[in-house]
This record gives C-alpha cells, structure tokens and sequence, in this order.
C-alpha cells in the first residue's frame, strides 16, 4: 500500500458558520438565535430582522434599544429593490442651535446627559415600517422572544458588565435613581458576565405593543411618560414631536468596486464616504501588495484621510443642506484624489487636524440577514453613548437616546465622539444630525452576496471599508474577514491606529513613510464592530463581529443551526 496514504493531511478547509437556508450575524446571541429560529418557522428576513432588533433592546440595553433610532437598509427580492429607511430621529420642533451652550461655551452636561440631547425615538417607528410593508409573520410571534427574555431572564454579556467601568456610566448612575433600579444590583454594582437579569418593565410595553400595535409607543400613555421624562430633565418635547414622527426614504447610493456592485445608504449615514473611499481604491491593485502590507495599508489609510476630510465639511441631512452628493461618488472625482496619494503620509485634514479619537466610545448595533429567498437586511441601530442619555422611561423600562450630541453643538466645538462637523450639522427643528452608520449591501452578478455594517463611532467607516476589501481583494468569508488585524485613520495628526499582528518589519515601513503609529495592545481591540453574512456559490456563511459579544448562525436545509461566536447556554 502506497504510504502516502496515511500522511496526515498537510491542510484542509477552514470551519465556517454554514448553511443553505439563510444566514444571521448580530452582536449577541440571543438575537441571532431568535432571528434563525424565525426564519425556521417560515418567516422572512424582514420577519427576522423586526424580532432580532426587539431583542437587542432587551438584552443588550448599552448599546441599543427602543429609545433610539437607526438605519435599515433593505432589499426585497420579489421586487428586486432596495430601500433605505432613515429612523435616526430628528430634533424636536422647539430645538435651538445654541440650546447646548451656556455661558458662551458649550455645556457638556446638557450635550450627553440631560432631556436637551435626546432626538424623538424611531426605532418602533422602523419596525413598524417594516412590519406593514414586508413581514409575513403575526406580531405577537415577532414580539414573544424579546417579551420572555425580559420577562424571564436572560444572561448579561462581557459588554454590558464591564460597563459600570466607564466614566460616563458612572455619571448616569449619580444622575438617575431609576437608572441604577433598572440597570444595577446595587450603587455601582452592576450585573457580572453570565449572570441572569430581567427586565419586566419593558416587558410591560412589550406586551402592549404585542396587544395593540407599534403605533401605540407613540401615543397614550407611552407617549406620556416619554416626554415627561424627557423634560424631567431639561428637556424641550411637546406630545407631537412624538405623534407627528414617520420614517423617511434616503437615496440609496452605489458603485461599481472591481466588479462588484457597492450599494449604500445616502445622507445622512455616511454610505457616501464609503462609496468615495472605494472609489479611490479602485485605482490601485491592493491585491497584488498583499494583505496588511506596509503598501497596502498606506494606501488604504491615505484613503481614508481624504474621505473623512471630505465627510468633516460637507455631510448633513439632506433636507437642510445641498450637499454635491454626486461629485462625492463620481468615480472621475476619485481618480483626481488617488492621483494626490503619494509615497509619504500627507495631511488632507481641512484644519481639522485635531481630529482625535482614540479615547471616545462608539456605542451602536449591527446586525445582517439573509433568507433562503435572497431578501436582505442590513441594519445599524443606537440610542449613540452606553445608554444613550441614562434617561429612563418611567414604568416602561428602556434608557432614551442622547442622539442630538451629533449635532455641531457650535462651530470647531468636538462630539463626544471626538468628530468635528461644520455649519451644515448644525442643530435645527426637525433636523436629522449626520451619522456614521452605514448600512451595505454588496451584489455580484445582480444577487446578494455580502451583508455587512458596523457599530463603533467613526471607526464604523473604516471598518466596514476593510471588511468589504478583504472579502472582494482577498476572498475572504465573514469569519476570516473580521479576523485579521485592522487599521483606522482619520487625520495624519490623529494617528495610524494597528491592531496586534502587524508586523514588526510593516510598522517600520510605514513609519519611513511619515505616519504617526499608535499601536493597540495585544489584549485590546479596535471598536469596529462588524457583523456580516455572505452568499457565495449556493452556501451562507455567517460570523460574529470577534470584538465584542456576537454570534453568527446560518440555517441548514435539514432545520439545523450552526451558531459561531460568544453564546449562552439558557440550561
């Protein structure tokens, strides 16, 4: 007998999440099981997506919820288009431009912790939406799993215990006895990772939802108690900046990236500054300099520099200032600014060049689905910092936004988020401030073939580039794609930001080109939160975002499902 035979193999395929019958990626498991488990029982993505985005809510209450808002980006299959629905939330009709300054200066305190930085909450509005124009499944069903986990317990995530950590948290425990009642064991002691918790206030409204509808959040008695506790605390909303709220459809902005279709959500999500990125990366051949090379990441960084100092000065809501969208994606204008790269770090700041980041959070939710139909959801929510405002709802159980931080709040004046906008952002009635949420979905020969998004801050943007780069340039699936070290880089002041695993010899290199490195320890993590599914010849693949809780699933044809990623057993 030949003796090569019993040689141990030398190699053979990565384990994948994959499936036949759909795919989830979402930042916790309890949501993508819900998701997975819905889509078993027949139900579509947009079934998927309502129950998925409920249980978020619930079970990770840090990060997002139905005190805020979001992007979805969609597309229906039977159609064959795509819909982007804008539920960020806007200011209410007594928001002033100057209402965060006092004594001249901007006051922090009424920017991220008071009723004044709270934007209507749209997220019921979102799933209300799409409950009535795409679900096929009864709302009692897309309710109950977000119902039983507030009800009867669900076990807490690494992110939510370590946020009692945060500074910012610490500030909403001193501000609200119903923030520590809700979200605390005791002052300052918040519930351990895998301890059970429960939520039976929310559970309340979920109920009523279930009984009555998503329109009754903003109505009665809800409405009520919203704006009561909004104005509690500073606060300016009037009944009707709740009642007279609805969605808006944005233009869904694309192009073409080495043979793939690009299509993205257009302001005020910062779709366009992807579709500009990729736009200048097409004029180079990233495949040929090879994965995380020191030439490969000097281009990709220089690239993102000049997208971000385009998005500084000219992205607002599109319905209060003209911006030239259009220039921003024309290929032709790429081309000109791939042109002005050259070997050495340049500055393409605007001014803005203080521009740091390093040390704001990023707090959002990303999740993508597809169903064995081809339907897609591509959705980032956030009520914006570790619990939004810290503002909760009284008897109802969920944390408010602080959403209108996004907003100039003067001009040269930083977000939290340690972004600095111009006049265009600036605050007015019923104005939608500007995001970095950006929703994709990439199309390759005109079907499905990546759902992707992120949560972060501005590292969103930067993420959602790489992961889409590594999957197009270097073939990778959703697993390898978030695995590898990433980068970001906003400003040349600002830095060059690498996770672990780039090379010594690669550091050097880019440091002979002029860049600034400000490497990220071996035990950290950047906060671009990808969570991505994928269609590639007949099979979904799905993983979790790997830089904070998540769980990626797909559903094989047998009614198995394969989880990857941080889960909880409920037993």
């Amino acid at each position: 007998m030949n003796k090569k035979s019993y040689e141990w193999p030398k190699n053979w395929d990565r384990p994948f999440s994959k499936g036949n019958k759909g795919a989830i990626s979402s930042n916790n498991y309890y949501a993508t099981k819900t998701g997975l488990e819905i889509l078993k029982k027949g139900g579509n993505a947009f079934d998927a997506a309502i129950a998925i985005s409920l249980v978020l809510s619930v079970v990770e209450p840090h990060h997002s919820g139905i005190g805020g808002g979001g992007f979805s980006l969609i597309y229906s299959k039977n159609e064959d288009k795509l819909y982007a629905i804008d539920a960020r939330g806007i200011a209410p009709q007594k928001a002033t431009k100057d209402m965060f300054i006092k004594n001249n200066a901007v006051y922090n305190e009424w920017k991220d912790n008071s009723g004044k930085s709270v934007t209507v909450p749209s997220l019921i509005k979102l799933l209300s939406y799409i409950y009535n124009n795409f679900a096929t499944l009864d709302i009692k069903e897309l309710i109950k799993p977000a119902y039983e986990y507030a009800e009867f317990g669900f076990k807490t995530s690494f992110t939510q215990s370590i946020t009692v950590k945060d500074e910012s948290v610490k500030r909403k425990i001193e501000l609200s006895k119903e923030f520590r009642s809700l979200f605390l064991k005791g002052y300052n002691n918040g519930y351990e990772f895998g301890e059970v918790q429960q939520n039976k206030r929310i559970a309340k409204l979920l109920k009523i939802l279930s009984e009555k509808g998503f329109d009754e959040f903003y109505k009665g008695d809800v409405a009520e108690k919203i704006v009561e506790s909004i104005n509690a605390r500073e606060g300016c909303f009037t009944k009707e900046d709740l009642s007279n709220y609805n969605i808006k459809l944005r233009d869904v902005v694309e192009t073409d990236y080495k043979g793939y279709s690009i299509k993205t959500f257009g302001l005020p999500s910062s779709g366009s500054t992807i579709v500009e990125m990729l736009n200048i990366l097409n004029n180079f051949d990233l495949k040929s300099m090879g994965h995380n090379s020191s030439e490969s990441i000097h281009i990709i960084s220089e690239t993102m520099k000049l997208g971000f100092a385009d998005r500084s000065t000219l992205m607002a809501d599109p319905d209060f200032f003209k911006t030239d969208v259009q220039k921003l994606i024309n290929p032709e204008y790429a081309k000109k600014l791939a042109k002005i790269i050259t070997d050495y770090s340049q500055d393409f700041s605007k001014n803005l060049g203080n521009n740091y980041i390093e040390d704001y959070p990023g707090n959002t939710s990303h999740f993508s689905v597809i169903d064995q139909y081809g339907n897609c959801v591509s959705q980032t929510q956030t009520i914006r910092d570790w619990y939004g405002s810290g503002i909760v709802v009284k008897d109802y159980g969920f944390t408010l936004n602080n959403n209108m931080s996004d907003f100039s709040a003067d001009i040269g004046e930083k977000t939290s988020q340690g972004l600095e906008y111009g006049e265009a952002n600036a605050i007015e009635p019923f104005k939608t401030p500007i995001s970095s949420m950006s929703p994709v979905i990439v199309f390759k020969d005109k079907k499905p073939y990546l759902i992707i998004g992120a949560a972060g801050g501005p590292r969103i943007i930067t993420g959602i580039l790489q992961g889409i780069v590594n999957a197009i340039e270097y073939d990778m699936n959703p697993e390898q794609l978030v695995s590898f070290p990433f980068i970001a880089c906003l400003t040349k002041e600002q830095g060059l930001e690498l996770e672990y695993g780039i090379s010594k010899d690669t550091i050097e290199r880019l440091k002979e080109r002029g860049h600034v490195i400000k490497p990220i320890a071996v035990k950290n993590m950047m906060s671009s939160m990808l969570n991505s599914v994928m269609y590639k010849d007949n099979i979904f693949y799905s993983a979790s975002t790997k830089r904070v809780d998540g769980s990626g699933g797909c559903l094989c044809e047998n009614g198995s499902i394969i989880y990857e990623g941080i889960s909880h057993n409920q037993t």
